[in-house]
């Protein structure tokens, strides 16, 4: 059924692309991706307990090493379309299966309408106005820093609104709001009045050199029910959610060399997806203790500051050295969801690596990857200290873009 399924939306967007090519200009293009590298997690206290002090898992592991050799998600196929004032473009990421076939998932899909000379009304999904690639790091499927020092606002639906202004490049958008009930009970709801926004700027000095900055703002309203004070019946509970952030950074080059830091400040950046999950934390920790899921909850007053730093150099075209490093400090020091009591944490975590990125042929590329994740320590007032361990990587990613 997969493979039919995949058989007929092939069709129909030759049907699509052979109608409408004569009013418009269509480019179709495709980028297959696979990630080859080797991994190894030291589980440092996330099993620590009093009843296994040794801290291995369950299955008598303090490391975890694996090989990665898989087909990364973000391979896709897509077009882009332009017309005289009506431009557009969509994207499908293709997933690998390890007992075979795959599914295919929608990256990008959205219009724009040429309102005037410069300016652009976008609609659908896209990458958010705050996102600006700095980094190329190729680990955990192109991260690129992401939630680690590179600021990310995902790809979501919106109604957006670019243009030039000045010397530069902004960009508005009204975003599809990012919500949770936060687990504070199985009894809970939110409600949204507002879309999220997230605007940006680019001042360009010449091709070669750019500043941004930018910044974004959400809010809702969380509802929940809990044991009434004294511990009798139950009561009802509502907070309000809001988050915002503002950051800066820049795109520097210097004929062969490039320099690329950016900085940002969050409030509560986790629920508004601008952080990712577990306030920064890398999805591939392994799943979450009590412990974590604990202070994970705690989002409605956490303060993050995120930065990153890229150098680059490329002696020639076929071959470019970067180093980078990324680091996300995060603390919470007054409410928690569960309003009982008043718990503390803090955590830094920082993330390094190393890569050549050399061009075998024309749209050919193989980029050799070695690095290093730092989970640092989750500090607690209640629990104390927890090491969360680290995890180290070798390998490569392969590209062929077609």
């Amino acid at each position: 059924m997969k493979k039919l399924s995949i058989i007929a939306f092939v069709v129909v967007i030759t049907a699509v692309f052979a109608v409408s090519a004569t009013a418009n200009e269509w480019n179709l293009y495709g980028s297959a991706r696979m990630a080859t590298f080797y991994t190894s997690q030291d589980l440092g206290d996330l099993y620590k307990s009093d009843t296994n002090p040794s801290g291995d898992d369950e299955f008598g592991r303090s490391t975890i090493k694996n090989t990665q050799w898989n087909l990364q998600g973000n391979s896709r196929i897509g077009a882009t379309v332009k017309g005289d004032t009506v431009s557009g473009r969509f994207e499908f990421g293709v997933n690998d299966n390890p007992t075979g076939g795959g599914t295919v998932t929608a990256r990008l899909i959205y219009g724009v309408w040429k309102f005037a000379e410069g300016w652009g009304l976008k609609v659908g999904k896209d990458y958010t106005p705050i996102t600006f690639f700095l980094s190329n790091q190729v680990f955990d499927t192109d991260n690129n820093l992401e939630f680690v020092g590179n600021a990310y606002g995902g790809k979501h639906g919106q109604v957006a609104v670019e243009g030039t202004l000045g010397p530069g490049t902004l960009k508005f958008a009204a975003v599809t709001p990012t919500t949770s009930t936060l687990n504070v009970t199985s009894d809970a709801t939110t409600e949204t009045y507002v879309p999220k926004l997230e605007a940006s700027y680019e001042f360009k000095l010449n091709d070669a050199m750019s500043f941004h900055g930018f910044l974004g703002y959400q809010y809702y309203k969380l509802y929940w029910l809990a044991p009434a004070p004294g511990g009798v019946g139950t009561a009802n509970y509502d907070s309000n959610v809001s988050s915002y952030f503002a950051g800066l950074g820049a795109d520097l080059n210097f004929g062969p060399f490039f320099v690329k830091p950016q900085v940002s400040y969050y409030q509560n950046g986790a629920v508004a997806g601008w952080l990712g999950t577990n306030l920064g934390l890398n999805s591939l920790l392994p799943e979450q203790t009590p412990f974590l899921n604990e202070f994970s909850n705690d989002i409605i007053d956490v303060k993050s500051l995120m930065a990153m730093l890229a150098l680059g150099y490329s002696p020639t075209e076929s071959l470019t050295l970067e180093a980078g490093v990324g680091y996300i400090g995060s603390k919470s020091d007054s409410y928690q969801v569960d309003p009982t009591r008043s718990v503390k944490f803090k955590n830094n975590y920082l993330e390094y690596y190393l890569q050549a990125a050399i061009t075998l042929a024309k749209g050919v590329y193989l980029v050799p990857e070695v690095g290093l994740r730092d989970y640092g320590d989750l500090e607690g007032d209640v629990e104390g200290k927890v090491d969360l361990g680290s995890l180290w990587y070798a390998g490569a990613k392969w590209q062929i873009n077609f």
